[in-house]
């Protein structure tokens, strides 16, 4: 049996911040990457009232 797996270094591609809590569209490689922080996301309009994205947004 394996131990856990740590969870990869994430910036947000669009406002720097490290290792938001919610996030969409990450991209990781060997344990680091980006994403876009929900902040960000619904900044844009790209999520709907539910923190969905909305039909049409892809990321």
């Amino acid at each position: 049996m394996s131990g856990p797996h740590p969870l990869p270094a994430l910036s947000c591609r669009k406002c720097g911040r490290n290792n938001p809590w919610v996030y969409v569209a990450p991209v990781v490689v060997e344990g680091s990457g980006t994403c876009i922080c929900m902040d960000c996301a619904k900044a844009r309009g790209w999520l709907d009232a539910a923190g969905n994205l909305k039909p049409g947004v892809s990321l």
